[in-house]
């Protein structure tokens, strides 16, 4: 045996051999890729690692599972090692499920099929004070018609308080009909009362729906983020909440403002005032109501903005990614305030002629990544920049395009498969870094376009096929990192 390879075996050997309990604490602190390499090594530490950890990271649930909470309450060895809990409603299919089975207990828990309400959100509560690493929770309750996330009002505050007390949840968020029955601060001068107003420490904050609007939570919410002032870098809020302007967040990067219900022009001064006093935001997505003024110095760090044209022409920073409300090639060109050589991703919503597109071509040559609709008016752009029969003349005007979103392809193809397969493999051969582009299948349950990956093998990438896979799923506070994908 090489010398390598047995001095790697007597090291995870003496390592395997380590008390039971010990091994468990160490294996804890691993995170899921760590723990694939960790089971990738021997059939001894597989058998560590697979289920007792691997299915202990994430959980995402969509339906009540009263057996499996019962189990987690039960287990708090194994509970203790989870970092993700998502709860959704059950027609969410944005992700896949993900929820503990192998070790369910036949006998204990599976015979809990039917338990009254209470008793299932107490064993969630006490399967979340188990969990000591968790550091992500998100409760998702978006149901027509809508309504409360739990029967009794008092289970919400239960959930909620358990997780108020957490020393490691870092990222929170809430959308649905939460916090309808919070006493406003009149009845609640400490904000003491609904537990999220308790919560502290947060980097990312997502709150969805009609009570984080109302006037009467105002304050409430205002004092819950400056809990987190310190810490925050990611915030998705209403655009009408009206306490927004007087926050402070020293080191916030993402920012998603969104109309929750309805707004007037008004809204838009105190937004611009909180852009004004946040120069680190680098992710913005916010669609003003009206007309704005924002000034040049606004946003030096910004690199990635979903707006409309005229808050971007009034921008004087090195965006990266653009996705600007119904953007087509000629708006594009003419905002001469855009530093074309940091421009990477743009996604065109419309079209004008194909002039302009040229002319996007040459101002912006490093673009990597471009979506653009499949029709303008009667007639299909790519129909044009890609005739099948001569081979495309738009790839090369964008020698580093690595993704094409849309289905610009297929309308050019009027959906034949057979000269899409053409198309790609000329793509391939005049992008030589193109790896990604949208199939003409819909993923009903992820509301997105499946993809085509190319995979390229050989020495020097030689060998080229291409496969077809689903869209991954996003975690939501990841939905502004690297743009738009």
């Amino acid at each position: 045996m090489p010398t390598f390879a047995h001095d790697y075996l007597l090291k995870y050997s003496a390592f395997l051999r380590l008390p039971q309990e010990l091994l468990d604490e160490i294996i804890s602190d691993l995170e899921h890729k760590d723990l694939v390499s960790l089971a990738l090594v021997s059939r001894a530490s597989s058998a560590l690692v697979i289920p007792r950890h691997t299915e202990y990271r994430v959980l995402r649930i969509r339906h009540l599972l009263p057996a499996m909470w019962a189990h987690l309450a039960r287990r708090s060895d194994l509970a203790r090692n989870i970092r993700e809990v998502h709860i959704c409603e059950r027609l969410n299919k944005s992700a896949s499920d993900r929820v503990p089975k192998s070790l369910i207990d036949r006998v204990v828990d599976e015979k809990i099929t039917h338990v009254v309400e209470e008793r299932r959100i107490r064993n969630i509560c006490t399967a979340l004070g188990h969990m000591r690493r968790l550091h992500t929770f998100t409760w998702s309750w978006e149901v027509d018609p809508p309504s409360p996330p739990t029967i009794d009002p008092e289970h919400e505050n239960a959930i909620l308080e358990v997780l108020s007390r957490s020393k490691t949840l870092r990222h929170l968020g809430l959308s649905g009909m939460f916090g309808a029955h919070a006493p406003g601060v009149a009845n609640d001068p400490e904000s003491i009362l609904y537990p999220l107003w308790r919560f502290s420490n947060l980097t990312s904050i997502s709150l969805r729906g009609n009570a984080w609007m109302k006037p009467m939570n105002t304050i409430h919410l205002k004092r819950m983020l400056r809990r987190s002032a310190a810490n925050l870098e990611y915030l998705e809020i209403p655009m009408e909440f009206s306490g927004l302007a007087d926050c402070k967040f020293p080191y916030l990067k993402q920012v998603n403002l969104f109309l929750q219900a309805g707004g007037i022009r008004s809204i838009d001064p105190r937004i611009v005032r909180f852009l004004d006093d946040h120069p680190t935001i680098e992710d913005l997505s916010w669609l003003p109501l009206g007309p704005v003024y924002l000034s040049p110095q606004s946003l030096p760090a910004l690199k990635r903005v979903r707006t409309n044209v005229q808050v971007v022409g009034m921008l004087d920073c090195p965006v990266e990614s653009l996705d600007i409300y119904q953007l087509d090639p000629a708006t594009l060109v003419q905002l001469k305030n855009l530093q074309c050589g940091s421009v990477r991703q743009v996604k065109l919503h419309a079209f004008g002629d194909l002039n302009s597109m040229y002319e996007l071509a040459e101002l912006f040559p490093d673009l990597t990544w471009l979506s653009m609709p499949s029709r303008y008016g009667h007639f299909s752009l790519v129909c044009t920049l890609v005739p099948v029969r001569t081979g495309s003349i738009f790839s090369p005007r964008f020698p580093k395009l690595e993704v094409f979103r849309g289905q610009a392809l297929w309308a050019a193809v009027t959906l034949n498969m057979q000269r899409m397969h053409g198309v790609i493999m000329q793509l391939v051969q005049l992008c030589p870094n193109l790896r990604q582009l949208d199939h003409s299948g819909h993923n009903q349950a992820r509301q997105d376009w499946n993809r085509i990956t190319i995979v390229r093998e050989g020495p020097e990438g030689e060998n080229v096929r291409y496969r077809i896979d689903r869209p991954p799923a996003r975690r939501w506070f990841d939905a502004l990192e690297g743009a738009f994908d």
